[in-house]
């Protein structure tokens, strides 16, 4: 899936100068996210100069990921009739979602049928063809495309949809089949989702209940899934959702789920780069924010995709569209409570730090709601220095937990020895970083806090560097890990040693405040007290914390004090 991510690729500027302006707009906004923007710049530079494929395509792409679908349909007709444009099938997926939308099974299968250039396009045209077929001859119709096109690439997407077609056909038990070999494909949560509800409306409340027991294993929304699916078959209500499927819902889906496997493709790639130590910029998520769109186009209600679409407008930094788009998802869905959190994420993002607590508290207030609101609101707490009542909501989380808590249990206690430290309480904060090793002795964070935290008061220096030691042998790009590791050579006096690890975490890590006055510090120690200097007034310019800030302030004034024998 390599061709995955060309969604926005660099165009040539177009030659006529009465475009420039709008089309460099159009291209600052493109590459600061600024969706909206880009949109109505590529646009105007679009009716300004129309017939330029590369202003064409961009006016087009950036409209589809506003979501304004209509018109990203308009300039779609107006991409494939371009002579100088090269065959585009995004804009024969956006024709085509708009004839779904209209219920034009004639005119979409018109689009549709030509071949598809790109791979990675070809399969969801595939399935939206399929689904054209249900709307006009029925599921039969739409699941005979689907068994035409298994030797394809991407073939692993077709079980969810053969389930759903299969199930508005009544050939429950061929649905039961294709709903398991979802689950182990690319179903995803759509597929966790699809199969609970499928079980519980057939009436097999033993198999839906072992399917949901073994879904809460998994976490996250997952889990709050199969709770809410326990509650419903215990009361026997069972899920409509996902049953008799429309030709717009079923196509939502697909777009849906190839907008989600872009997303986790380019997440996966940067996260490979930059624990390879290349640095990278800010993501790019146009082409996965465009399919969703358009599964919200045919399907504005789909809990999915509505967190999705929410969840990259705040990643782009719109925090106002984020927000409005959150706020779509009802308490009722599996997504509510994290959409909460993103909600506050926005908030926080619009600097309205009080709204975001109490949307924090209210959702760890709801009944049933599991432990992600009640954790992100403690950290807020601990963000806002309101360190009592932070260890008071993580004193509730712990005290629920099993005796035998789950490895990401680990988290509770990090987080809340974090307060403890920062409320000058160290002996409650040990026993906590001791337990989260106990809990998780591979997980580098856990490894690394405790390590740092004795390295930063000089005790227990030689399990110190056995621990630190491990975190970078886990993960040996950290720029935290490797400055862990300097620091606890600085505490036993090994300058020489310490100085080689902090410039390299320095260099992995250029603005992070407290790397950058670590590496001050050995400097000064090492005699080379002009670069310490310039160090500790980079760190000013690193946004550090007041207590920090005040420290760098005393050692530019009076440089470090003399060690004592």
């Amino acid at each position: 899936m390599s061709s995955l991510i060309m969604a926005a690729a660099c165009a040539s500027a177009p030659p006529e100068e009465s475009v420039v302006g709008d089309y460099l707009t159009g291209r600052f906004a493109a590459r600061t996210n600024e969706v909206g923007a880009a949109a109505s710049a590529f646009e105007n530079a679009q009716e300004e100069f129309d017939g330029t494929a590369e202003v064409l395509r961009s006016a087009f792409l950036y409209q589809l990921a506003a979501g304004e679908i209509n018109a990203a349909a308009a300039l779609a007709s107006k991409l494939l009739e371009n002579e100088e444009a090269q065959d585009d099938d995004l804009a024969r997926l956006a024709l085509a979602a708009q004839a779904i939308g209209d219920a034009d099974y004639e005119l979409a299968n018109s689009v549709l049928s030509a071949n598809a250039k790109e791979t990675y396009l070809a399969a969801p045209m595939a399935i939206l063809n399929a689904w054209v077929a249900a709307g006009d001859k029925g599921p039969e119709a739409g699941l005979k495309i689907l068994a035409q096109r298994e030797g394809e690439t991407f073939r692993g997407f077709h079980p969810l949809h053969q389930a759903l077609l299969f199930e508005k056909a009544g050939l429950n038990s061929e649905a039961d089949t294709a709903h398991q070999l979802s689950l182990a494909t690319f179903g995803g949560l759509v597929g966790v989702n699809a199969y609970g509800a499928f079980l519980e409306r057939t009436g097999d409340d033993g198999a839906a209940e072992e399917f949901y027991n073994r879904v809460i294993g998994n976490g996250g929304v997952a889990r709050i899934m199969a709770l809410q699916g326990l509650k419903r078959v215990d009361r026997d209500k069972a899920s409509r959702k996902f049953a008799n499927v429309s030709p717009a819902q079923g196509s939502a889906i697909a777009l849906h789920s190839f907008a989600q496997a872009i997303l986790e493709q380019i997440e996966e790639q940067r996260n490979a780069a930059e624990k390879a130590g290349f640095r990278i910029g800010d993501p790019n998520y146009d082409m996965p924010l465009a399919l969703i769109q358009m599964s919200l186009y045919l399907y504005p209600e789909f809990d999915h995709a509505q967190w999705l679409a929410g969840r990259i407008l705040n990643i782009y930094g719109d925090s106002d569209s984020a927000i409005d788009m959150m706020k779509r998802i009802p308490s009722s869905s599996p997504f509510f409570e994290q959409a909460q959190i993103d909600i506050a994420s926005g908030l926080l993002g619009l600097e309205r730090t009080e709204e975001a607590l109490k949307v924090l508290r209210d959702a760890s207030r709801r009944p049933g709601a599991v432990d992600e609101a009640r954790f992100q609101y403690a950290n807020l707490l601990i963000a806002e220095q309101r360190f009592d009542d932070a260890i008071k909501v993580f004193d509730e989380l712990i005290e629920e937990l099993p005796a035998d808590p789950p490895e990401n249990a680990w988290r509770f206690f990090i987080a809340r020895a974090a307060a403890y430290i920062d409320n000058d309480q160290w002996e409650n904060a040990e026993k906590d970083l001791i337990r989260a090793v106990d809990i998780a002795p591979k997980q580098a964070v856990a490894l690394n806090y405790l390590g740092y935290s004795w390295a930063e008061r000089g005790e227990n220096l030689e399990r110190a560097f056995e621990l630190i030691e491990q975190a970078v042998a886990l993960e040996p790009n950290s720029g935290a890990y490797i400055d862990s590791l300097g620091w606890a050579y600085y505490q036993q006096g090994d300058y020489q040693n310490a100085v080689g690890h902090l410039e390299h975490a320095a260099s992995l890590e250029p603005s992070d405040p407290t790397i950058t006055d670590h590496l001050g510090d050995v400097y000064w120690r090492l005699g080379r007290e002009i670069e310490a200097q310039y160090q500790w007034r980079h760190v000013l310019l690193l946004e550090p914390s007041e207590k920090l800030r005040a420290s760098i302030e005393k050692k530019l004034q009076n440089g470090l004090p003399e060690i004592s024998e």
